[in-house]
């Protein structure tokens, strides 16, 4: 099958947001459900993977323009991946590999040379670590309860608090967990957030 790699175009929203909603709903990646594509403020690359007339893989990249601003590693500017993905009907076909390859490039051309890509989703992460990427830290991701310290120091009187989402380290979790109450339940469930980095 051809795979062709291009840019985003602003004509792509409709399919890209259709695509997108797919791959988000077998997917632990995202926290949140969008209804419009999302503009980048800082500078970006955009692709998307293309089969004929159809969007079946996209990934979007905002870059820091000082070191750590976005990224999690400090040390130089680099790319933070907010998406990417395929349809699940076109596994097989490389389109990651591409996708990461055509984003290798783009970056180069911005004088980036390094991305992160974090996820809470375990195949993602099992991909990640399957190519090569280097793993660059660990976190849990999750909802609780608020405490009534919480409610009474932002004032219950006038904010309503169904849960508070919050992370913290992996070897905090445990102690997390004893003190406050953790939502369990799906869809709000608590997820480990692996990030991963490719340096070129």
């Amino acid at each position: 099958m051809e795979i062709e790699i291009r840019e985003y175009r602003p004509e792509d929203e409709a399919q890209w947001m259709r695509t997108h909603a797919i791959i988000m709903s077998i997917s632990h990646a995202w926290n949140y459900t969008i209804q419009q594509r999302p503009v980048y403020e800082r500078p970006s690359t955009c692709l998307v993977a293309v089969a004929g007339e159809t969007i079946v893989g996209l990934t979007d990249i905002e870059y820091d323009t000082e070191p750590g601003e976005i990224c999690y590693q400090k040390d130089s500017l680099g790319g933070y991946v907010l998406e990417f993905g395929r349809l699940p009907e076109y596994a097989g076909n490389r389109i990651g590999t591409k996708l990461i390859g055509a984003s290798i490039e783009e970056s180069k051309k911005k004088g980036i040379h390094r991305l992160e890509y974090w996820t809470q989703d375990r195949n993602a992460a099992r991909y990640y670590a399957r190519i090569g990427m280097n793993e660059i830290g660990r976190h849990y991701r999750f909802r609780m309860k608020p405490t009534a310290e919480i409610e009474d120091i932002l004032g219950k009187k006038y904010i309503g608090i169904e849960y508070i989402y919050a992370c913290c380290l992996v070897e905090e979790w445990p102690l997390v967990k004893q003190k406050y109450e953790i939502i369990e339940k799906h869809p709000l469930e608590p997820h480990l957030c692996i990030g991963y980095e490719i340096r070129f």
